[in-house]
């Protein structure tokens, strides 16, 4: 039985730059979501998140807000913004919008005002953001506070040479980290978020919400994360919006918080806290990385696919929320590759990986995000130019890599590989020029494969990876699987990954090949008491072989 509505909702994430062109500007914008809401309806779909739509220079695209009241001019007006609130309420649809809390863009008028002494009203908000005095080596040189490192690959240090002093920023030098600790901040934050409240949003996806509070002892250390990450005292912050803003209006809110522990999760999003309702972690989405890559290192090693821990952290998080919170199931968003590339097979095997993708997490109990293009399988870029890349993090690490030694071929590879622009590119509606996202050459150019992997070509497809996502989805609500209780099978199995679902109604039995080799599998159930619900590939419902990435679902009614 649902506490609450978000418990049966699914979930779709619009990278509003990249999904719908509606202007034909080469730009994704609002309209261009409503243009789709129908398509959207279709697939199963009653809550969309956008990504941010507010005013913004767009050094990060749009996570560096300029004016929180004002809707980018690149995605619309605030106008078009109530016309997709009413055009997605009328549908029964909801929607959930980005809330940015850690940082501004250097061009909101607080840092305007507060790096600039003869500002007015510099007084009152300089302290809107964090600052620390130059230190001096013995030869007199002006050094950095700390040797902190930016989540972006450089420092978090910017010097302003108007009041002699360094602000901080631990993401691009263009989102200024501001003060939580001012009282007067807060409220002028918290005036915004009812402000869109009283719009008629459903709530809030809080973006970096583990980084609001700083050690403002400022140790040193490299790279320091541990300052500015996940302190204790950033949940005072996050209880209070909560306390008078989140709950008071039926929000959903999910937070951002990669690295919880079992106490923190429950601290963010457990039912008897006022946080959050439901968490987003990063657990199972960077297990394939190689740690001897010094050349690429970190995410960017691209290692051999670990499915053990993608097994592991499911059931611990399944784990963690029962009866106490409420899960939530995702592959990726937008700051990962494309799920099909990263952990699937993006050639050969490419729709059969997909639907394996798709039958191991969304089988599985919570509330999910589907993001977009996944529906379809879109893949990685396959850009040969480092120009071609428009994401701001990957200039700081291509001039790391050759740093390091790589060579430019191995640098380009490993952004091909893991970049953020690989979930960032123009939605494949068609096989047209721009892939029917536009009529003009896109922000970001379009992938090659999208003559062949498209919406128009998977809808006429009753097996397409389209209309399989559609027919699992349709089955989450028609088996009442978010609210099921699920069981593992062979945890440990490296190549596996095979659960039980059991809800009010069925007993399902998901059985997966992980990998791109054959394999014999020791089937954990028997299977003569379940039927072949559905498979990604012609198949003996009874066989015990595996062809790569081959994957099943079994059906039983409940006794």
């Amino acid at each position: 039985m649902s506490k609450f509505w978000w418990q049966d909702t699914i979930i779709y994430q619009v990278y509003l730059r990249s999904f719908n062109d509606s202007n034909n500007d080469g730009i994704g914008d609002i309209n261009g979501v409503i243009e789709r809401l129908d398509y959207l309806r279709d697939l199963g779909v009653d809550t969309l998140w956008i990504s941010p739509h507010y005013d913004s220079p767009m050094d990060d695209n749009g996570y560096d807000v300029r004016d929180f009241y004002k809707v980018s001019p690149d995605y619309g007006t605030i106008e078009d913004f109530k016309n997709l609130l009413a055009e997605a309420h009328r549908r029964d649809m909801k929607i959930i919008t980005d809330l940015v809390l850690n940082h501004t863009s250097d061009e909101h008028p607080w840092f305007e005002a507060a790096k600039d002494p003869n500002h007015p009203e510099h007084e009152k908000y300089h302290d809107f953001y964090i600052w620390q005095p130059p230190k001096y080596d013995k030869k007199g040189r002006r050094m950095r506070p700390t040797r902190w490192k930016s989540w972006f690959g450089g420092p978090v240090w910017e010097y302003n040479e108007a009041t002699d002093e360094y602000y901080l920023h631990i993401f691009s030098k263009k989102m200024p980290d501001l003060n939580w600790r001012n009282e007067t901040m807060r409220k002028e934050l918290k005036a915004m978020i009812q402000w869109w409240i009283d719009l008629g949003v459903d709530g809030f996806r809080v973006d970096a919400s583990n980084h609001l509070e700083k050690n403002w002892d400022f140790p040193d250390g490299h790279p320091g994360y541990e300052n500015f990450s996940s302190l204790p005292k950033h949940h005072e912050y996050l209880e209070e919006l909560g306390r008078e803003l989140f709950r008071p209006h039926d929000l959903l809110v999910i937070g951002e918080a990669g690295g919880a522990s079992r106490e923190e999760a429950l601290q963010y999003a457990g039912f008897d806290t006022t946080e959050f309702d439901m968490l987003i972690q990063f657990e199972h989405c960077w297990v394939d990385t190689d740690d001897t890559n010094t050349l690429t290192p970190g995410k960017w090693a691209k290692g051999t696919v670990d499915v053990t821990r993608i097994k592991k952290s499911f059931a611990h998080w399944l784990d963690v929320f029962k009866d106490n919170g409420w899960n939530t199931i995702y592959w990726h968003n937008h700051d990962q590759p494309r799920i099909v590339s990263h952990y699937g097979d993006d050639g050969a095997f490419h729709e059969e990986s997909a639907k394996m993708l798709l039958y191991t997490l969304y089988m599985l109990p919570g509330t999910p995000i589907v993001y977009y293009g996944e529906e379809i399988g879109m893949t990685n870029v396959d850009y040969e130019n480092l120009e071609d890349f428009r994401d701001v993090e990957v200039f700081t690490e291509y001039d790391n890599f050759i740093s390091n030694g790589a060579s430019h071929e191995t640098a380009m590879q490993a952004l091909r590989d893991r970049a953020r622009d690989n979930a960032r590119t123009p939605m494949q509606w068609n096989s047209d020029k721009y892939a029917g996202f536009s009529d003009v050459h896109p922000w970001i150019d379009v992938v090659g494969n999208k003559d062949s992997i498209n919406v128009e070509r998977q809808q006429s497809d009753s097996e397409s990876i389209l209309n399989q996502y559609k027919r699992i989805l349709r089955l989450r609500r028609e088996a009442n699987i978010a609210h099921g209780h699920a069981e593992f099978y062979d945890l440990n199995d490296p190549q596996t990954f095979n659960y039980k679902i059991t809800t009010n109604t069925h007993e399902f039995v998901v059985l997966a090949n992980f990998k791109g080799t054959p394999l014999t599998m020791d089937i954990p159930v028997d299977l003569r008491a379940y039927s072949l619900y559905l498979s990604n590939m012609k198949t003996d419902a009874k066989r015990s072989e595996f062809k790569p990435y081959e994957a099943r679902i079994y059906i039983k009614e409940n006794n």
